[in-house]
Parts: C-alpha cells; sequence; structure tokens
C-alpha cells in the first residue's frame, strides 16, 4: 500500500490505515444510472498511489450503484432471492479479478491474523494445485486471462472448463464468505431476480441482473492504460499465486490525483455507452 492514502468519497476514508492525508482536490463523478442521477464527490490527497489502492474507492462506487440497481428492480415488483447463506454461485462460476484487485487481496490477506492468514493461504494453495493439474484452457497457464477492454470479461470457455472441476470458491466456509467486506468487485455485482429455486436446481425463472457499469472492467482497463500492458483478469483461486510471481506491479506508484482522474474518466464512458445501448 501507498504511504500516503489517496481517497475520500463523501468525506469518508477509502481505506484502512492510522493517518490520511487532507484532501488536496475533489473530484465530482456524477453518473446517470437508470435514470437517477448519482453524485460521488472524492477527495484525493496529494502523494503517490499504487493500483491496490484504488480498490476501495471501486467498491464504494460499486455499492452505491447496486443500491440503485436493485432499489429500481424491487420497485418494479422484483424479486432478489441472493442472502446470507446462499452459496450457490459460489461454488459455481469463475470470478475474474482486475490486475488491482489482485493486488489488494494480497495485501488484504498478509494483513490478516495469522491463523486467518494461513488458513486463506493454505485454501488458495490448494484450489491452484488443482486448477494447474488439469490441464486447464491456455490462458490459465502461467498468464493471466487476456480481456476485451470495451465489454464484459470474456471467459465462457474457462468458466465452462472450471464449473467442470466443481472446485468452491476457496474463501467459502459452511456457505459463508470469509473475505465478505474484501470480496471481488464481480461477486458484488452479481445478483439474480426471480425465483431462488433456480438456483438449487429447482424449476423457476432467474436471470443476472445487468449492471449499468462494470467496475471489474474499469479498473481493468486503468491497470492497462497506466502500466502499458493487455487488459488482463486474474482468476480468484491463482490471484495469491499470481502476486508472488509479480511484486514488482505492487511496487509501481502513480500520481493519486491523476489515477482517480482517469478512472472517473473510465467510468463515466462505461455508463455514457450503456446508456446508449439502452436507448438504441
Amino acid at each position: 500500500m501507498a504511504e500516503n492514502p489517496p481517497t475520500t468519497v463523501g468525506g469518508e476514508p477509502m481505506r484502512t490505515g492510522d493517518t490520511y492525508n487532507c484532501a488536496a482536490e475533489v473530484i465530482g463523478l456524477e453518473l446517470d444510472i437508470l435514470g437517477k442521477e448519482v453524485n460521488f464527490p472524492i477527495g484525493v490527497g496529494k502523494g503517490q498511489a499504487g493500483l491496490a489502492d484504488i480498490v476501495p474507492l471501486a467498491r464504494t462506487l460499486c455499492a452505491k450503484i447496486i443500491d440503485v440497481v436493485l432499489e429500481n428492480i424491487r420497485s418494479d415488483g422484483g424479486r432478489i432471492p441472493c442472502c446470507k447463506g446462499c452459496a450457490a454461485c459460489c461454488s459455481r462460476y469463475l470470478v475474474p479479478l482486475s490486475v488491482p484487485e489482485a493486488l489488494r487481496l494480497k495485501e488484504e490477506i498478509s494483513a490478516a491474523p495469522g491463523y486467518r492468514r494461513e488458513s486463506m493461504s493454505r485454501a488458495c494453495l490448494l484450489a491452484a494445485r488443482r486448477i494447474l493439474s488439469q490441464e486447464p484452457p491456455k490462458p490459465f497457464m502461467g498468464q493471466p486471462a487476456q480481456v476485451s477492454p470495451a465489454g464484459p470479461v470474456d471467459l465462457d470457455l474457462m468458466s465452462d472448463w472450471y464449473a467442470g472441476l466443481k472446485l468452491a470458491c476457496p474463501f467459502l466456509d459452511n456457505n459463508l464468505c470469509t473475505i465478505y467486506e474484501q470480496r471481488p468487485l464481480a461477486c458484488r455485482e452479481y445478483f439474480v431476480k426471480g425465483s431462488a429455486g433456480v438456483c438449487k436446481g429447482q424449476r423457476g425463472i432467474a436471470e443476472v441482473v445487468e449492471m449499468p457499469v462494470q467496475l471489474p472492467n474499469a479498473l481493468a482497463q486503468l491497470a492497462s492504460e497506466l502500466e502499458g500492458t493487455s487488459v488482463e483478469a486474474v482468476i480468484l483461486p491463482l490471484a495469491l499465486v499470481w502476486c508472488e510471481d509479480n511484486p514488482a506491479r505492487a511496487e509501481r506508484t502513480w500520481p493519486a490525483a491523476m489515477m482517480v482522474k482517469r478512472f472517473v474518466e473510465v467510468v463515466k464512458a462505461m455508463a455514457r455507452k450503456d446508456s446508449t445501448a439502452v436507448v438504441a
């Protein structure tokens, strides 16, 4: 983590720490989410920041967007069956992380109490061994998956292969997420509407809720631009292994204000594109 925490939203610090910079600049992010104007005042401190430092901001924006989307569904009479203790999706689907999220997760696990750190690291290592012993598709083999900068992460081939392993998320314990506060944006954004029975293999109708802005893609694009790389995704069970193989990427820093401004621009562009697609 950078020494100088870079951002706050609405006056709340965006990351854990003992000291915070006073905001040297306030950057406004205004979004039209399903016809509702949502404003995010982002206070940015002086100094440098790494890729991992932008993740708490993305998590906060994600929560605000989700609130609007779910409220819109419920106001139209729709039902969201997702609830605590339901792990139907967690034991089934491959979860992609942007590079900033992978680096942040590594930091947060490293900062956890010893017994939790060791337990989570061991679970990830066992999952990684299982994955890499089963002749996965080539994008798994030592390289992050390449994804489209313009659209949703395209991991269909690997998702089908991964589902065949019947491998539960390494952070799942008794159907509860052990990293719930640190869970990936892809998990935060994933909701279904309709019948809860469908998740259990029963009859009914349910569909995945489409988010107007997919923040994992925004972070992936930001990291690609800052580092000068292809847009990448790292699958959750391999995140710690990937971080161990890429230590230099956790050390690079950029001016915090520049990073936040570019992130805001990327999010706004994605929101505009989605709005145009809906109208069309």
